[in-house]
């Protein structure tokens, strides 16, 4: 009987796994949008943001990232354009000053390191859900999570107004994001 028990104790927590929590190495993270205007590509960040993120590539089920996104921190190298991005057209920072991020259910991914997620983001006082496939590999201590994502600028009335004319500026926005985390 103390056998069975013993068994049954032993495959229990075999089969349970914890995900771990990760914290964010800044100086080595990005976190880019790219678009054109006018036929002219450029490309931005975010030079601020936070991510919580609890993830454990055994237990793809259990990942959880939420990303607070600091819009007023948008950067393309572009005074005007960044200067743009922060009125009323465009973020309205003033008014909505951050962007949030959130994964809302994951399972794996097809290769190894691959999760699919599924996610909502919220720009404005617009919330979209989204498909958002990462890659992550750990090894040790340090991580790296990296995806790609398009975002729909109408959906969250990001470029309104005359800026809403996709020929001008596309629908899609690119948004690149490449991650190095290190174990909490």
């Amino acid at each position: 009987m103390k056998r069975t028990a013993f068994a049954l104790t032993l495959l229990a927590s075999a089969g349970a796994t914890t995900a771990a929590d990760w914290a964010l190495v800044a100086d080595a993270s990005k976190l880019e949008f790219a678009s054109s205007y006018d036929g002219e590509a450029f490309t931005g960040r975010f030079k601020a943001f936070t991510p919580t993120i609890t993830l454990d590539p055994a237990a793809p089920e259990a990942t959880r990232i939420d990303v607070s996104i600091d819009l007023g921190s948008a950067d393309t190298g572009n005074e005007e354009r960044d200067g743009t991005l922060a009125t009323p057209d465009f973020f309205w920072t003033g008014k909505f000053p951050t962007a949030r991020f959130t994964t809302t259910a994951c399972k794996a991914g097809a290769a190894a390191g691959a999760i699919d997620c599924e996610a909502t983001l919220t720009i404005r006082d617009r919330t979209v859900a989204m498909p958002f496939p990462l890659r992550f590999e750990a090894s040790g201590d340090r991580a790296t999570l990296k995806a790609t994502a398009l975002v729909d600028r109408i959906a969250f009335e990001v470029g309104g107004g005359d800026w809403a004319d996709t020929d001008l500026i596309p629908k899609d926005v690119a948004v690149t994001v490449d991650l190095v985390l290190s174990r909490r």
